[in-house]
């Protein structure tokens, strides 16, 4: 399954759009498939990506650059303020699948899947379009794999410490006015300060640190968890990290420090998630701040934040949105194709030792486990062997199929377990398999060795649009040569 994600992020506007996108890509990964993410931004952006497949690529002045890469897409997802409508409607074509993460109703989006995580945004006055299906509300809204699962907090009587954390660029900075005053008002409380990759103000921020002050610079997400669990209260711009605030039932202070923020801000009040909201231009916010941490001194008030915020938000939306994706390609064809990946091993060895398998392949004997598991690791490493195996929306494995590949010839194989076979699946299998590799690898014809007695595979590859050409004679036995080029 080839997954393009398509995002932005730069320094003066902040990282958001790239932290939701790779939470998708995590939730992707648990299934063993692997996106791409395109991402128009600055070089700051590689330290939020650690071991993940991305390329950073201007396409808002080079979309044809992108096109090239992102075409032949099963899905297509795009996170940004910066693409116009044209660009939207020039992607529809690409792939089976697209969808569209939304925060303000920015646009009268094409055909395809919107993705609105905003806290009540089921509520918004979408036009529902025929052409448009919606995921909305907090129930979606995509985290990072570390904030899927949280743990319980625990309540100090007293407020001992509070996390300030303004985002990855802080570009209002606002973090060195924020503690300084923190400083003047609750000296001895404990200050946790994130300073993200994209702040200009660090020596500025450096030098207010007293006993009491502790920095964290571009914390990995494990630890960013753990500062929110282990912190009383947060102060945090009105971002995608208020959704994080929320999974681990941080008490927070919000401030919007960007126009996209206010819709955030403003439902999470309504929910009571937050005292009140907070504008960056308003000349008062640090007294407004000041007053809202007396407000969360009490334990009663903090606890009663905590519930709004696990209530409304359990960290799952990325799990939702991905298995939605693939239930939607399912829809289509009734599977999925992912490359296999070790962890699949085992599911392989027990298909390939399948008694009806082993009677209908070129060597009929049953296959050794130390055998198997060397040349398992040996192909799915081989660029010359497309290794597919083929799952339901439920990830029920159907089956496996091989390509060998010499320079512009294949040879194909097809296995499907017990379950899933005579049920019309071998042919769509086949058919898409032989397409994405027409497609991809440059090869001008796929061929086929089959046993002429069985019928029921030379029907399948009849009706996926294999021509038989002949017999050949191998380890002894006779196989029926069936053929498919390329169109």
């Amino acid at each position: 399954m080839k997954i393009s994600i398509i995002t932005e992020g730069f320094s003066e506007t902040g990282y958001g759009h790239i932290t939701r996108c790779l939470s998708l890509y995590q939730a992707f990964e648990e299934k063993h498939i692997y996106p791409t993410l395109y991402i128009n931004g600055d070089h700051n952006i590689k330290s939020l990506l650690p071991d993940s497949n991305h390329k950073i690529i201007d396409w808002a002045a080079h979309p044809t650059k992108l096109i090239g890469e992102i075409k032949n897409s099963d899905v297509i997802i795009i996170d940004s303020y910066l693409a116009g409508k044209d660009f939207y409607n020039n992607i529809l074509r690409l792939a089976k699948v697209q969808l569209f993460i939304d925060d303000t109703l920015r646009l009268d989006y094409p055909d395809g899947i919107i993705l609105n995580g905003t806290i009540n945004s089921e509520n918004f006055p979408y036009k529902k379009k025929s052409g448009n299906e919606y995921l909305l509300g907090a129930k979606y809204i995509p985290l990072r794999k570390e904030f899927w699962k949280t743990g319980n907090r625990k309540f100090n009587n007293e407020l001992s410490s509070i996390l300030i954390t303004i985002g990855a660029t802080d570009i209002r900075n606002l973090t060195d006015t924020i503690l300084r005053s923190l400083q003047e008002s609750f000296p001895s409380v404990k200050k946790n300060v994130v300073i993200g990759s994209g702040f200009t103000n660090k020596n500025e921020i450096e030098t207010l640190c007293d006993s009491s002050t502790k920095l964290f610079f571009s914390p990995q997400a494990s630890l960013m968890r753990d500062l929110m669990l282990y912190s009383d209260i947060a102060i945090s711009a009105a971002g995608q990290t208020l959704y994080e605030l929320a999974a681990t039932g941080t008490p927070s202070i919000a401030i919007a420090v960007a126009e996209n923020q206010k819709n955030n801000i403003h439902e999470w009040k309504r929910k009571g998630f937050l005292p009140d909201t907070i504008y960056h231009h308003d000349v008062n916010f640090i007294r407004r701040i000041t007053e809202q941490v007396q407000t969360l001194k009490s334990i009663t008030v903090r606890k009663k934040l905590s519930a709004i915020g696990k209530e409304n938000v359990d960290g799952h939306g990325s799990i939702r949105v991905v298995n939605y994706l693939i239930d939607k390609v399912c829809n289509k064809n009734g599977f999925y194709l992912r490359n296999a990946v070790d962890a699949d091993s085992q599911k392989v060895f027990d298909l390939s030792n399948d008694p009806a398998v082993r009677s209908q392949s070129i060597n009929p004997n049953t296959i050794k486990s130390d055998d198997h598991v060397k040349w398992f690791a040996e192909k799915i490493k081989k660029e010359d062997y497309i290794f597919l195996l083929a799952f339901d929306k439920n990830d029920n494995f159907i089956g496996q199929i091989r390509f060998e590949i010499k320079e512009t010839a294949a040879v194909v194989s097809i296995s499907l377990t017990k379950e899933f076979r005579g049920k019309g699946l071998s042919k769509k299998i086949l058919k898409e398999s032989c397409d994405k590799i027409f497609l991809e690898k440059g090869v001008l014809t796929i061929t086929a060795y089959i046993l002429p007695d069985n019928i029921a595979s030379i029907n399948g590859f009849k009706s996926a649009g294999f021509i038989q050409k002949g017999e050949s004679i191998i380890n002894e036995k006779r196989f029926a040569k069936f053929i498919l080029d390329k169109k």
